[in-house]
């Protein structure tokens, strides 16, 4: 993904991150790379290009929200909801993931996407829970166990993966559409998409 004149990549084997400033001549799209020949050279010398010719289905990265959901009505979290939220605490700090194999866990979800009130009280009840938890960790664990908890009700909406160069840094936010399920959306405007789950 190029941001600016900087080019960042996101290696899903190897689970990491790397920001190349001023390589913006280089154009990726996909798995195809194009760009000056000595340029292309200096990433094959880094072994940062592999020719590959797996299929790669990888969905756009959606645009930052720029809404939040509804206000959701008053409510208080049952049982059910403590006793699903704390089985998902445990499947997810209990292990330390990286990003292909939550791309793999995560792909090919099915759940309703249309229903912003319903997704607006789910919110709410993860919210009120998350306190309780042990743990709570970074972005990545908190974006899994609300994408999770919404599943576990049939909703569903999309786990984004953004980043900002300079300083360089990675957030993962929940969003549906034009919404922003997680966060503020004026949080965000610093980031710019490059994978969505």
């Amino acid at each position: 993904m190029q941001i600016g004149g900087d080019l960042v990549l996101l290696d899903l084997n190897a689970d990491d991150y790397l920001c190349l400033p001023e390589c913006g001549d280089i154009a990726v799209a996909g798995r195809s790379v194009a760009g000056p020949m000595d340029a292309l050279l200096r990433l094959a010398a880094e072994e940062l290009l592999h020719p590959n010719q797996v299929e790669d289905e990888r969905p756009d990265a959606p645009t930052l929200p720029s809404t939040r959901l509804p206000a959701p009505p008053r409510i208080r979290p049952g049982l059910r909801d403590i006793l699903v939220f704390a089985r998902i605490w445990a499947e997810c700090a209990g292990r330390r993931s990286t990003l292909l194999e939550l791309k793999r866990r995560h792909t090919g979800r099915r759940g309703r996407r249309d229903d912003p009130s319903a997704l607006a009280s789910r919110v709410e009840v993860f919210r009120q829970l998350l306190p309780f938890a042990p743990v709570t960790g970074a972005c990545l664990l908190q974006a899994e166990m609300l994408l999770r908890f919404l599943n576990a009700d049939g909703l569903d909406a999309d786990w984004v993966f953004g980043v900002r160069t300079f300083p360089f840094l990675a957030h993962c936010w929940i969003q549906c559409g034009d919404q922003c399920v997680s966060e503020a959306p004026e949080t965000l405007t610093v980031y710019r998409p490059i994978m969505v789950i």
